[in-house]
């Protein structure tokens, strides 16, 4: 009896190896029938490495303060690298024509006001100049001296007067004349006869000198 019940345990034993065995074999099969794996090529040359410059990152650029200047007082200021100075002085105060305006300024003081009053700025003045009275026009021409008549001379009379306030002549001065004769006739009518429109600077009477000329001619 004992020897059949030793038997019986064996068989299971046999086939649980002869399946393990088929295991095993499938999978050896199974990896030989794989396709074979191409791995890359191998690099068979000259490897030359160079070295690359590193850029160096740029300096931090530092903010220098710029000095501190009271525009109030005279300072004198040199330029670092420049052999050049510079004038301050206190600031312009502007000048308004049109009106009254306050401002501050930091010579007369924090917080004091400059009141400035406008300034009234006179016109040019008008002048006109004397001209011949027209009523006395008649009156202008002197008498032709009688020597010089009769001698059938000519003349021209280049003549200065300073006409006053009046209108009359002040003064006669001779520019040019040919003969004594026509200048002594031309002085002696301007002083009695000639009547002017006296010059006038803004409508106010005042002297000027005038350039005038006398034609002595011979009515043929």
């Amino acid at each position: 009896m004992s020897y059949v019940s030793h038997y019986e345990n064996k068989t299971p034993r046999s086939k649980g190896l002869i399946m393990t065995g088929a295991v095993h074999a499938l999978i050896v099969g199974a990896v030989v029938a794989m396709p074979a794996i191409e791995g890359p090529d191998i690099f068979k040359g000259t490897i030359i490495a160079f070295p690359v410059p590193v850029e160096k990152p740029p300096e931090p650029v530092v903010e220098q303060q710029k000095p501190e200047i009271d525009i109030a007082k005279p300072t004198r200021q040199t330029l670092p690298g420049r052999p050049v100075t510079i004038e301050r002085s206190d600031p312009v105060v502007p000048v308004n024509n049109y009106g009254d305006i306050e401002i501050s300024s930091g010579s007369a003081g924090l917080g004091e006001a400059i009141r400035l009053d406008p300034i009234d700025i006179a016109p040019d003045p008008v002048i006109v100049g004397a001209s011949l009275n027209r009523r006395y026009a008649g009156d202008f021409q002197p008498a032709y001296p009688v020597g010089q008549l009769r001698r059938e001379r000519e003349a021209e009379v280049s003549v200065r007067v300073l006409v006053g306030t009046n209108g009359r002549v002040k003064d006669i001065r001779l520019v040019e004349s040919p003969h004594e004769d026509f200048w002594l006739a031309t002085r002696k009518q301007a002083l009695q006869k000639w009547r002017f429109t006296p010059a006038t600077k803004d409508r106010v009477p005042v002297e000027s000198w005038m350039t005038l000329k006398v034609l002595f001619r011979i009515n043929g």
